[in-house]
């Protein structure tokens, strides 16, 4: 079950959630379904031999091929 990020059109609450195939989240706040799924950063596998730690150190998101995620606001 893959867990995607919602924001609620009705009372504007920023949440994650797993989410079925099939199924339709709700706000966990206000209860809506007037949701806009948001974009979610996917975290890089780690290379052969490296930590967690020191596999994150200086790979970014992988998403726009920075060393630092600006995502993250780092730099």
């Amino acid at each position: 079950m893959p867990i995607h990020a919602y924001r609620c059109r009705t009372c504007g609450a920023e949440f994650q959630t797993l989410v079925r195939s099939g199924d339709r989240p709700a706000c966990e706040v206000c209860q809506s379904i007037d949701l806009d799924q948001q974009i979610a950063l996917i975290a890089a596998p780690n290379k052969g031999g490296e930590s967690s730690a020191e596999g994150a150190q200086g790979m970014g998101c992988g998403a726009c091929g920075e060393a630092a995620c600006p995502a993250f606001g780092e730099s």
